[in-house]
């Protein structure tokens, strides 16, 4: 007869678990699962708080590396723009340059000096005449013009490497030298006063005008077909020649215009609303037919007739 173990083993799939007492406590593993799961949350949290955010690191690291890269272009920014504003920098004291001066119009002309400081007066009066783009180069010129009548044609330019402007002014030579009570007085071709001069040029013709009337420089004072008249009959005359001592204006005779040639003591008389060349013609034919010269006149005012005294 067999004996039993004293310590049987027990029975395959079963398990025995010991009885749980109800002591109104609670049990230990529901303690154990929460510290379990607290403690990687705990370490998530401080992870958190010690590292920076990645788009704040990011941006604190690059920003040195982007200013010290553009530190070059914008230096060159700098440069590039003062070398323009060098460049298209310009003076108010301005360079004066004359073109065609004559002996004739140096009689009147002015000192260089002079135009030069009212082109500097003109350029100084506004700000958008600093600077190449914006300077009034028209405007300054034709002021110049308006100023100064002696002058026929001014021009305002600007160098291409430098910052003084260049004016030049070319002097209007004198058609006719006007011989009054209050001076001699030098008209261009439109009749303009130009200016006032002190000696009379020999190759310009001297116009004696017998009237009151005061001229002014920069004013019209005798019609362009008077002044180119004078100039047609002066050159047709020397051509044969004649010599034109004086052109007389009379006072009373508005359209009369009285010769006086050198060597003779008679006077010619011509009508300013004729043909200069018909009558010039006619003067010259009549002194080269008759022997001797007229005693006191020799009139050509009406058209195909002479008449001598």
């Amino acid at each position: 007869m067999r004996r039993a173990p004293s310590n049987p083993e027990p029975e395959r799939g079963r398990v025995r678990r010991p009885a749980v007492r109800d002591s109104g406590l609670p049990s230990s593993s529901p303690a154990f699962s929460y510290y379990s799961s607290r403690a990687p949350e705990v370490a998530r949290q401080r992870q958190s708080v010690q590292r920076p955010e990645p788009s704040k690191q990011g941006k604190g690291r690059r920003l040195p590396r982007i200013t010290l890269a553009g530190a070059p272009f914008w230096l060159l920014m700098i440069v590039v723009a003062v070398c323009a504003a060098k460049v298209l920098s310009l003076s108010t004291t301005p360079k004066i340059v004359v073109v065609g001066k004559t002996a004739v119009s140096s009689i009147y002309l002015q000192s260089s000096d002079v135009y030069a400081a009212a082109a500097h007066r003109l350029l100084a009066g506004s700000i958008t005449n600093r600077t190449k783009l914006t300077v009034n180069l028209g405007g300054t010129a034709r002021s110049l013009e308006q100023q100064f009548p002696e002058l026929q044609t001014v021009s305002v330019g600007v160098p291409l490497i430098g910052s003084r402007p260049i004016v030049y002014v070319q002097v209007a030579q004198p058609s006719v030298v006007l011989q009054t009570a209050r001076g001699n007085y030098a008209l261009n071709s439109s009749g303009l006063v130009l200016a006032r001069v002190q000696t009379l040029p020999g190759d310009v013709p001297l116009l004696s005008d017998q009237s009151t009337a005061m001229p002014q420089p920069g004013k019209q004072y005798l019609p362009s077909s008077t002044v180119r008249f004078v100039q047609t009959v002066a050159y047709q005359l020397k051509a044969a020649h004649l010599t034109v001592s004086t052109f007389v204006l009379p006072p009373q005779s508005p359209y009369e215009l009285d010769i006086r040639l050198e060597g003779k003591a008679y006077l010619v008389r011509m009508n300013l609303a004729a043909d200069a060349l018909t009558q010039s013609g006619a003067v010259v034919a009549t002194i080269q037919q008759f022997a001797s010269d007229p005693g006191n006149y020799l009139d050509v005012r009406v058209p195909g007739r002479v008449y001598y005294k």
